[in-house]
């Protein structure tokens, strides 16, 4: 399986074209990529990769509640991507993720068990080198939260 972008370049300005079609000439440049814009003109490659991590972290926990007995999960991923310049040059040192789940059933541990899974065994974060940190929440536990510390499988 392949999947693929095409990104076109001119003058200060590009567009990104995915083959399946969801994004078709989406503009991105500098100034949505540099500069804090109140209404952001286009996209970036952190907000892409963002994106592409909360779906494939969603996938992936979907699939692995599905398997442990739990199809029908409803989840909402939010991933932020840090971009910093700490000394010269750009780079992402940190993805940031919550997800809130409602699993009917599911126990705390067996819920937190099965996210540290997906979050270390998704493809999307096998690729990625940066720090995951991920905090979860049960929609059956209002107000409680928990953080899931980075360990390697």
């Amino acid at each position: 399986m392949d999947r693929g972008a095409i990104t076109n370049w001119n003058a200060d300005t590009g567009t990104i074209t995915t083959d399946s079609g969801a994004l078709i000439n989406a503009p991105f440049s500098p100034v949505a990529r540099y500069e804090l814009e109140a209404k952001p003109t286009a996209t970036t490659p952190e907000e892409l990769l963002a994106a592409a991590y909360a779906a494939c972290f969603t996938m992936t926990l979907a699939e692995r509640l599905a398997a442990a007995g739990y199809p029908s999960p409803v989840l909402r991923t939010e991933a932020r991507v840090q971009f910093v310049r700490p000394s010269g040059y750009w780079e992402i040192p940190a993805v940031r993720v919550h997800c809130s789940a409602g699993v009917a059933g599911i126990s705390e541990q067996e819920f937190l068990a099965i996210a540290h899974a997906a979050r270390l065994q998704g493809p999307i974060a096998r690729a990625l080198r940066a720090e995951v940190t991920l905090t979860v929440s049960l929609d059956s536990m209002p107000g409680r939260e928990w953080h899931l510390p980075l360990q390697r499988a």
